[in-house]
């Protein structure tokens, strides 16, 4: 099955790039804020900003979330008391100018991952993705991605359920490292337990992953040029010291 040509009047919201597309955008947002030395990290981090602000702006929502910026803090304040020779005292602290760099760096690179992650997770379908999976000969792991994503909700729901249960029988009231125990074990199993159903169902229906059709993926033409431009990027941004 050919992968499905995005149409600007199909139905639901349009997308200005298809699955391959926003699958360059974060391959550049994880390779370039890792591969960037020095303060190009900051180039990096600018020009993923700049993607997410272009075909998703949705993802910059995540840097309204606190715990994002608690992150970046926990990733500078202990490279600045720790990170070398002391070159300011903020009162009884001492803080390291190197530190303070590799610091900052390190928020920077933090910050182009999430919003690259967040942009792709809200962009992209799961079934796209495994079907782009699927067709590079990844077949089993187009199926488990999609048994993972869909014991995910089955998983909190049922540890909510066992953790209530667990409370209104006193379980935590003596004993807590033994009624965490068994909450984990009880969590752990009732998840395997559920995720054998959904592979015994598939197996039911005759499913096989050499029989299986790939599922469709959106592409656009703008795809192939932005992948080469952002590969670009990335190599420049790996070779400036």
């Amino acid at each position: 099955m050919r992968g499905e040509k995005h149409r600007p009047g199909s139905p639901g919201p349009q997308r200005l790039l298809g699955t391959p597309g926003y699958l360059a955008c974060l391959v550049f947002s994880l390779a370039a804020s890792m591969l960037a030395q020095g303060w190009s990290v900051a180039v990096a981090c600018a020009l993923s900003l700049a993607l997410a602000l272009a075909f998703y702006p949705v993802a910059l929502r995540v840097l309204a979330n606190a715990r994002l910026w608690l992150l970046v803090a926990l990733l500078l304040v202990p490279a600045c008391l720790f990170g070398g020779s002391p070159a300011w005292t903020l009162g009884p602290l001492a803080l390291s100018q190197p530190g303070l760099a590799t610091g900052l760096q390190m928020g920077l690179r933090a910050l182009a991952i999430v919003v690259g992650v967040a942009g792709f997770a809200a962009s992209v379908p799961l079934s796209e993705l495994a079907g782009l999976l699927e067709r590079v000969g990844l077949k089993g792991l187009g199926f488990a991605l999609g048994v993972a994503m869909n014991v995910l909700p089955v998983i909190n729901e049922r540890a909510t359920t066992a953790y209530q249960a667990l409370r209104l029988r006193g379980g935590f009231r003596r004993q807590r490292l033994q009624a965490l125990r068994l909450l984990l074990v009880t969590v752990v199993a009732n998840s395997l337990r559920y995720a054998d159903d959904i592979v015994s169902a598939a197996e039911a229906r005759a499913f096989s992953l050499e029989r299986a059709r790939p599922l469709p993926v959106t592409w656009c033409g703008s795809d192939l040029a932005l992948t080469g431009i952002l590969a670009g990027i990335t190599l420049a941004l790996a070779l400036v010291h």
